[in-house]
């Protein structure tokens, strides 16, 4: 099994590659990072040294270098700077992706993508454009909602994460739908009143809005991570786990032309199947607002990759 980590020097792909190779998910590692090469060898040479007991081989790469890998980690994209909102993103990192998505076309045209470059949607709804691989080999990274979500709802209810399931539909921004009917606290449903919904739906914009004012130069490299790394163990090792990430839609929800945050089943191969939940009635009307915003997105992509495919 062989994994090709794009982006790889930054704060995101380094604890994708970390996380992948402590939990020895492959044989061999793949470190790509034109702007910064210096960064993958250093990663490469203390990582390998690290967790060389696993025997994963991590090293630094360049493009024709991911030949052959079974799946591909993109990470990449321009410096991001202070934001109010992952949209803004879109224009600086759409010739981004264009442009691995080339390289990913020519050497590893087999390959499965998870796309974690902000926005993840659109952008994921441009890398299945550009590759023209099967949808159920193109995933957009935004298991880190639901990962919130579940803690935020185990800190509300004085549980531990552990103990609760639920999903996060939609954008991977603040239009995103926090489906309280999903929630589950060991297996059992469980009845919210409307202040604790108004409560943990208000702690959404303020995820970003910290980030930004630690003034760190850093996002959620530890939990996207290790998010990843729980989709690619669902792929690796065929468990047909049920994972929420970005998905290009082709009828489910009844949506098309749009890749949006949904429960996905994984394994082998890529996506098996998308599950389609019924969703309360307050719910309904926020995946509404949500088709809406990401299809301005969407649009936006189609018009770039129009101009320049």
């Amino acid at each position: 099994m062989k994994i090709s980590v794009i982006g790889a020097a930054g704060y995101v792909g380094s604890n994708v590659a970390i996380m992948l190779a402590v939990k020895g998910l492959c044989d061999e590692i793949v470190l790509v990072d034109p702007f910064k090469p210096n960064l993958v060898v250093h990663l490469g040479m203390d990582t390998t040294t690290g967790i060389s007991e696993i025997g994963v081989n991590v090293h630094e790469g360049e493009y024709p270098d991911i030949k052959d890998s079974n799946i591909v980690i993109v990470a990449a994209g321009a410096a991001q700077g202070l934001i109010a909102s992952r949209m803004e993103m879109l224009p600086k990192n759409l010739p981004i992706i264009k442009e691995i998505a080339g390289h990913i076309k020519e050497f590893a045209p087999d390959s499965i993508v998870l796309t974690a470059t902000n926005p993840v949607d659109p952008l994921n709804y441009a890398m299945y454009q550009f590759t023209g691989f099967d949808r159920r080999k193109v995933i957009g990274y935004t298991l880190n909602d639901s990962t919130r979500f579940k803690e935020m709802v185990a800190q509300e209810l004085g549980h531990k994460p552990c103990e609760v399931d639920g999903f996060v539909f939609g954008e991977h921004g603040e239009s995103q739908v926090q489906a309280f009917s999903t929630i589950r606290i060991n297996g059992k449903p469980v009845v919210f009143t409307e202040a604790t919904k108004k409560k943990i739906k208000d702690r959404v914009p303020l995820i970003l809005k910290t980030y930004e004012e630690l003034q760190t130069g850093r996002t959620a490299g530890v939990t996207s991570g290790y998010g990843t790394s729980k989709i690619v163990n669902a792929i690796v090792n065929n468990t047909n786990e049920t994972l929420s990430s970005s998905a290009v839609l082709d009828g489910e929800y009844g949506q098309k032309n749009i890749s949006m945050g949904v429960p996905l089943v994984l394994g082998s191969g890529g996506i098996h199947a998308i599950r389609e939940l019924e969703l309360a009635d307050d719910e309904k009307a926020g995946f509404a607002n949500t088709v809406k915003v990401l299809s301005a997105a969407m649009r936006q992509v189609d018009e770039f990759v129009k101009e320049n495919k």
